[in-house]
């Protein structure tokens, strides 16, 4: 996964997360992208102490990974399972 740009994007409507707006984007499973949103918008956590939902006008930095766009294979997400014994 290698971000090569960055896309500008307002928000204009309510409800809106952070998740949402890569959803948006990608329309695909993107591992990993809503955490380098966060990083490379360090002001969604202040704003998101306060709520889940971003307020209309704040602009976010998506991180563009041209893999994800052009579909190549994304590694799998990996979940802690506890085993049933």
């Amino acid at each position: 996964m290698a971000v090569t740009s960055y896309e500008l994007v307002t928000v204009t409507g309510d409800f809106v997360t952070a998740d949402l707006l890569v959803w948006r984007r990608y329309k695909t499973p993107a591992y990993g992208i809503v955490e380098k949103l966060l990083d490379a918008n360090p002001h969604l956590a202040r704003l998101h102490k306060q709520s889940p939902f971003l307020p209309v006008g704040t602009q976010v930095r998506i991180p563009i990974d041209s893999d994800i766009l052009r579909g190549r294979p994304q590694p799998q997400q990996i979940r802690n399972v506890t085993p049933i014994i």
